[in-house]
């Protein structure tokens, strides 16, 4: 079990959004804009990740982007670049760049998520960890990242996202996040097993099935755990799930279920339903509005 470098602390200091992968599944949707950039609402789908670290009162979030993906660069750092892709969110942008540091760092090859994540050693510091994938967009945003963090503050343990899965939803989501689980009280579980990413959509088990998403908080351990990982790794791709795994084994993790939904922006199907939802939310608050006035 590694003990080096830990530090005791109640939340991360720093959030990690890797958003160098290739994302082909989404050239279909748009193959001139990488998936972070597509369209939710008024504003890019990597800025609710963004704004999910704000929430949780995170003041430095590090972007993990490939030489291909400049224009996230550009959207956070170009006002008038920002101005011209999303016009609405310009005002939204410069409140992001007052409240907190946005850090970018270059992944040289495309080797997977927890080579991606490494990049982001140098710069977060000793203390505890969030990691955010972009192409999982929690709505209504933000709020998940502050829960993960307060029951991370409480026990010290890794606490990764869950929802429950649902046959209207199912159809959107691809075949990952997998779990066993226990629970510990009516919204906390412990996590017994990661299981590994498979093909297609993801098909529940059972009713009402928890499905693990692409946000949580670690320790700060994490990036030592990747780097012993890494050798051994003999996939082409050095995924999170072998670090989760034995974090899991070593130290235990524990799993939050969301008040809200989890949308996989990943595939088209996940994509249109996030657009739906998003849509309908917005008009549910115009007419809540016009009651008022």
């Amino acid at each position: 079990m590694i003990r080096h470098g830990e530090t005791a602390d109640n939340g991360p200091a720093s959030l990690v959004i890797p958003a160098a992968g290739l994302g082909t599944r989404m050239r279909i949707v748009d193959p001139a804009v990488p998936k972070e950039m597509l369209p939710v609402g008024h504003k890019p789908a990597i800025q609710y990740a963004v704004e999910e670290g704000i929430s949780a009162g995170i003041e430095k979030i590090i972007i993990i982007i490939s030489r291909q993906k400049e224009i996230i660069r550009r959207y956070f750092e170009d006002k008038r670049f920002a101005e011209k892709m999303f016009p609405r969110a310009v005002g939204e942008v410069e409140r992001i760049n007052r409240q907190c540091r946005v850090i970018f760092r270059c992944q040289g090859k495309p080797l997977g998520e927890a080579d991606a994540i490494s990049y982001a050693r140098d710069i977060a510091g000793g203390g505890a960890v969030a990691v955010i994938y972009p192409d999982n967009v929690y709505v209504p945003a933000p709020g998940a990242l502050k829960i993960l963090k307060q029951v991370y503050g409480r026990y010290k343990k890794d606490v990764i996202a869950l929802v429950r899965t649902g046959s209207d939803d199912t159809a959107g989501t691809g075949n990952s996040g997998r779990v066993d689980t226990e629970p510990v009280d009516g919204v906390l579980f412990r996590i017994k097993r990661f299981h590994p990413k498979g093909e297609g959509r993801f098909i529940p088990r059972f009713k009402g099935e928890l499905r693990a998403c692409g946000i949580y908080v670690s320790g700060p351990y994490l990036f030592e755990y990747i780097e012993m990982l890494r050798d051994s790794v003999k996939e082409k791709e050095f995924t999170d799930l072998p670090v989760r795994s034995l974090i899991l084994t070593e130290r235990g993790t524990f799993g939050h279920l969301m008040p809200g939904r989890v949308f996989d922006i990943g595939n088209p199907d996940g994509y249109r339903q996030c657009l739906e939802y998003t849509l309908m939310l917005q008009k549910r608050a115009g007419e809540s509005a016009g009651q008022h006035l």
